[in-house]
């Protein structure tokens, strides 16, 4: 649960610092004063779905996620002005670091066995009749 914790605030810390560069209240000078707010607004979807698939558990989704989004923010780094560029990719970068794949195992419903069917009896193979003499007809004299 703690490491779940851990890849949630990187998301969102991820997130407040690609949405809160870009998304100045006041006009802008030129295009590279902050995030651009199109980069900002997928990044913060993906950050999403990462937080999603760490919640729920599936930390391999969760990594391929995070990998990805490290992919685009490396990807789109001239697009960034040069002061942000620093702490977006050791914010992505610490992301998808921390996220270790652990494969979920399922294993299949065991199968009710079913009850053992008895053995059938194995034959005899003397004779029951006649054994009452056990010497041929008991006259031997």
């Amino acid at each position: 649960m703690v490491k779940v914790l851990r890849i949630l605030s990187g998301a969102v810390l991820l997130v407040v610092v690609a949405a809160g560069c870009g998304g100045a209240a006041r006009p802008q000078r030129s295009s590279f004063h902050g995030v651009p707010p199109a980069l900002a607004q997928d990044w913060e979807g993906q950050a999403s779905g990462i937080a999603a698939a760490a919640s729920a558990g599936n930390s391999c989704r969760a990594l391929q996620l995070a990998n990805a989004l490290r992919a685009d923010v490396v990807a789109s780094k001239d697009k960034l002005p040069s002061r942000l560029r620093p702490p977006l990719l050791t914010s992505v970068n610490a992301l998808a670091d921390r996220i270790k794949c652990t494969p979920v195992v399922q294993t299949p419903p065991k199968k009710p066995t079913p009850p053992e069917k008895p053995k059938p009896k194995e034959p005899h193979e003397h004779d029951h009749h006649g054994h009452h003499g056990h010497g041929g007809g008991g006259n031997d004299q």
